[in-house]
């Protein structure tokens, strides 16, 4: 490592050297004393070094096969004066079993790095990172380690107050403010095992606090709470806050994935763990976390990415592990809505007969209309397999076999409302993304537990816009600001663009336990999707969790949609979907449907039985999605439409040309009140769609279809009941008439109970359009009004 700046640099040796000279004096005369020495020795009161520190550098570069990493701008000082000097006071003791104690206190200290650059990269910028804080503690150091008397064992404790740690690009800043910590480790062990640092914490406990994720978009405001022009507080994201309890051990060793380098590899178990967030008085809170994380082969690299670009290479080996959270709470009651389990692996893995890896190559450069700061990861995944379950009062579902993959730049910057260059830029974290191919694919469900048979189901997620498998090509941006619809929360506007899609509807599964096979189903094939988002707001509220959005627009192109194979399976034609909406909100709620008359009708179990109907009792957790879609009158381009194009000709490739055949087109959909009830002239369209989903795992009523053996030999007649059996060959029975204790093991399934509605849905026209005799409207206008319709779904196992 080298430091530019040759003062400062001094300076800060002769502070270092001081302190090691005392230290060393110290550990000479506790190899020369013995024991009764030692105890005279205890009796004294140590050594107390107060200092003032102000020490800056012009850069601290360090160098990895030639390839260097520049951290301009150092400085060590006060965090509210930058040009003050941080209080340091260090009590070293030493303790009647020879240990040394050093007692700290740090005050109003800033450590920070101006900008960060790689060599062989001229021109791009990281940005800036600070870190302010006050800190005491100790640390107490003896000899022997967890192999021996070579090494050292530590007990260390701090509270940390008057927190910041912030990143800067090009005057705007995005901050953690008013961080408060306390952690007390003990037993920490350092030995040095042939060519391995091992670093072992049988205990490492804590709680934290940031009182505020703050935004600046002020060039004169660096590290403070205020503006500088206004004395207003910044605009908050919210808080955060949490605990944890964990134990961890860690090897490190010299040599990276190519010559120099690190490797480090781990394994941590959390113990107990919690994480919450703070929206004004409103708290989303995760309790109860526990599992692990294995993490093998990572190595740190100055490098070059797949393009040859310079970077600070993390290349992973693997990475296993397990969170569960215990209870989600949301709400002013804290309501729960369930548990979640995550499993999962991160490995080398080949997808669609193309070979991923995982990979971030940080280098400098966010983007290039952004201004010279900001940074640029360029970066590869491989989830090679996960599960991730959710149970509410008792039942569980798995979503299984989750595999995800990816390559491409994902770019961070910190932004103000402008225009640079011809891009829109907002106020907040920009996270873009730039020639990113990815993809996802959900094997199936599974209810019960982790060896229960796989089924269907997964396309019930389709109402929250999730596919059960998707490919796609990825450029935009999501930009994150502060503040929600009033007080903290956050803002969101977005410009995605997808290319080359291909989403599946319904998916079968593409591993049912012979190796992975291609999956079948009804796909969204060659998709290109353009969608853009204005002023979404989220907060977390009194009742759960909340998200408004003030404008949105988008157009997705479906170039076939196939039956079958995703590439070659039948095409059903060609789909444009145009959508454009004001005000549309979606809300998450704690609990699930409650009681429901499944089958029948009836709000009493006495009068649903009467009608024929099952009466379910689904508990108090589960979920509750409230969607409301105001879909909003043409402007311009912006317009809900629907055309479906079929009779296309081909190209010299046999692929169908788009606007050479026939199509439908269902111009200008909207939503209404049915009238003008505030006086402004316009028909009111607060109401929208308005569809309500109550999400539980609950047991349902399943019978047979027809007589005889059914797919996996379990024999039953038409109409028998299917009942799950542990001692049963294949898990269940088919009962003809069940008794009480069969019918508390019927299947468990994935229920969802669905409402949805709207005053008036009116379409403007609908055309018919050939190719060569242009559109002719067939009809002048439709309008429809008062709909309810609901239903109830559950998805179980089909043998």
């Amino acid at each position: 490592m080298r430091i530019d700046k040759g003062r400062d640099y001094i300076l800060v040796i002769h502070f270092g050297l001081l302190f090691l000279g005392l230290a060393s004096a110290a550990s000479a005369g506790m190899k020369s004393l013995d024991d009764s020495e030692l105890a005279s020795v205890s009796g004294q009161s140590g050594i107390t070094l107060e200092m003032d520190l102000a020490v800056t550098a012009d850069k601290v570069t360090y160098y990895d096969d030639g390839k260097g990493i520049h951290l301009e701008g150092f400085r060590v000082g006060s965090a509210s004066d930058p040009n003050g000097s941080a209080h340091h006071v260090v009590k070293v003791d030493i303790g009647a079993d020879a240990s040394l104690n050093l007692g700290y206190l740090v005050e109003d200290r800033r450590i920070e790095f101006g900008d960060i650059r790689l060599a062989g990269a001229p021109g791009l910028s990281m940005g800036g990172v600070f870190l302010d804080h006050s800190l005491e503690g100790y640390v107490n150091i003896k000899q022997g380690g967890a192999t021996g008397g070579a090494g050292y064992a530590f007990d260390t404790a701090y509270t940390m107050t008057g927190g910041r740690l912030g990143y800067r690009t090009n005057g705007n800043e995005f901050f953690l403010d008013g961080i408060t910590m306390d952690v007390e480790a003990l037993g920490i062990t350092l030995d040095v095992v042939g060519d391995t640092l091992k670093l072992g914490a049988p205990r490492i406990v804590g709680n934290w606090k940031v009182e505020a994720i703050r935004y600046s978009g002020n060039a004169l405001n660096h590290g403070v709470s205020t503006d500088a022009g206004s004395g207003a507080l910044l605009p908050s994201y919210g808080g955060i806050s949490g605990e944890f309890d964990l134990s961890s051990n860690s090897d490190i060793r010299a040599g990276g994935r190519e010559g120099e380098g690190l490797r480090f590899d781990s394994q941590t178990t959390i113990h107990s763990a919690s994480f919450l967030y703070h929206d004004d008085a409103n708290v989303l809170a995760l309790r109860n976390i526990t599992g692990y994380l294995n993490v093998q082969d990572l190595r740190l690299d100055v490098a070059t990415d797949w393009n040859n670009r310079p970077a600070l290479a993390l290349t992973l080996g693997a990475m296993a592990g397990e969170f569960n959270v215990g209870t989600i709470e949301m709400g002013a009651n804290n309501k729960s809505i369930g548990e979640v389990n995550a499993n999962f692996l991160f490995q080398d893995h080949s997808y669609n007969g193309n070979s991923y890896t995982n990979a971030i190559y940080l280098q400098g450069g966010g983007h290039a209309e952004a201004g010279p700061q900001g940074m640029r990861l360029a970066t590869e995944w491989s989830l090679a397999n996960a599960d991730i379950s959710y149970t509410e009062d008792g039942n569980r579902v798995i979503f299984s076999g989750l595999q995800s993959w990816g390559r491409g730049d994902v770019v961070l910057n910190v932004t103000r409302e402008e225009v640079r260059g011809g891009t829109q830029f907002f106020d907040g974290l920009r996270i873009g993304f730039e020639n990113v191919t990815a993809g996802y694919r959900i094997n199936g469900l599974k209810v019960g537990s982790d060896d229960a048979q796989l089924q269907g189901g997964t396309e019930l997620l389709l109402a929250l816009g999730f596919y059960p498998s998707y490919e796609f090509e990825l450029d935009g941006h999501i930009t994150l600001g502060a503040g929600g619809a009033s007080g903290e929360g956050i803002t969101v506007n977005s410009d995605i663009r997808i290319r080359n899609g291909k989403a599946a509807i319904i998916a079968d599964a593409y591993d049912k336990g012979r190796g992975e096979i291609s999956q079948k189903g009804l796909w969204i094939s060659e998709l290109e999707y353009d969608a853009h988002v204005r002023g979404m707001t989220i907060d977390a509220t009194a009742d759960g969790l909340e998200m408004v959005t003030a404008e949105s627009w988008g157009t997705m192109d479906i170039g076939n949609l196939r039956v079958g194979d995703k590439g070659a399976g039948g095409s059903l034609g060609r789909f444009v979907v145009q959508s454009y909406e004001l005000g549309s909100s979606m809300a998450i709620l704690p609990g699930g449907a409650g009681d429901v008359c499944a089958g029948g009708a009836g709000t009493t179990q006495m009068v649903c039985e009467a009608s024929g109907g099952i009466w379910e009792t689904r508990g108090e957790e589960g979920v509750t999605v409230r969607l409301k879609q105001i879909l909003a009158r043409a402007d311009g381009n912006k317009k809900n439409a629907f055309s479906w194009e079929t009779n296309r000709e081909l190209d010299s490739n046999g692929n169908p040309v788009n606007g050479t055949g026939a199509s439908v087109l269902l111009n200008d959909i909207y939503t209404s009140d049915g009238g003008d009830f505030d006086g402004d002239g316009v028909d009111d369209n607060t109401f929208g769609i308005r569809t309500d989903l109550a999400v539980d795992v609950y047991q349902t009523k399943v019978v047979k279809k027809q007589d005889g053996p059914d797919f996996l030999g379990v024999v039953g007649a038409k109409g028998d009941e299917k009942i799950m059996d542990a001692s049963a060959a294949q898990g269940y029975r088919y009962v003809s008439n069940p008794t009480q204790g069969d019918l508390a093991n019927r299947p468990l399934g994935f229920a969802v109970k669905a409402q949805s509605q709207f005053k008036e849905l009116s379409i403007n026209n609908i055309d018919l359009i050939h190719p060569t005799g242009g559109a002719q409207t067939a009809v002048y206008g439709v309008m429809m009004q008062n709909f309810d319709i609901r239903a109830n779904l559950t998805a179980t196992p089909i043998p």
